[in-house]
């Protein structure tokens, strides 16, 4: 029998290449959940918006009682980001980092791994990713 174990990543970063068609993003996504053991129940779906001063993609995925977000805002260099995965799988915080470093080119980031597992969420650990290309 399966025992969710309710974990929360929350990412506030920046990325030199970021994602700009829904295929790229959903195919990111699909990676993405390999990656953190879990089963994909719905999507993934992404959209470009193209409103001056909010112009990005954005793409969820709806895991097996679980789900992850982003929203990217491509019209500054480097493209910010805001991330987010819930998932009752086992899955650390460098995974993913490592997954969006991978593909978009991630400069820098901010991180905050939330146990839910509680009635009090707890914060597991948070921090500061910096390519190595970035802090030479």
């Amino acid at each position: 029998m399966f025992i969710p174990n309710h974990l929360h990543l929350l990412v506030k970063g920046y990325v030199k290449n970021p994602p700009r068609s829904e295929e790229i993003l959903n195919n990111w996504f699909k990676e993405l959940v390999d990656k953190v053991r879990m089963k994909v129940v719905a999507g993934p779906t992404s959209v470009y918006v193209n409103e001056p001063g909010n112009e990005g993609i954005t793409g969820t995925v709806t895991l097996a009682t679980s789900h992850s977000s982003i929203h990217v805002w491509d019209g500054q260099d480097p493209a910010m980001f805001q991330f987010d995965i819930y998932s009752c799988s086992e899955f650390s915080p460098e995974e993913v980092l490592g997954h969006i470093n991978e593909h978009f080119d991630l400069q820098e980031a901010y991180w905050s791994f939330i146990d839910r597992n509680h009635d009090k969420f707890h914060e597991i650990s948070s921090g500061k990713y910096v390519s190595e290309v970035a802090s030479n």
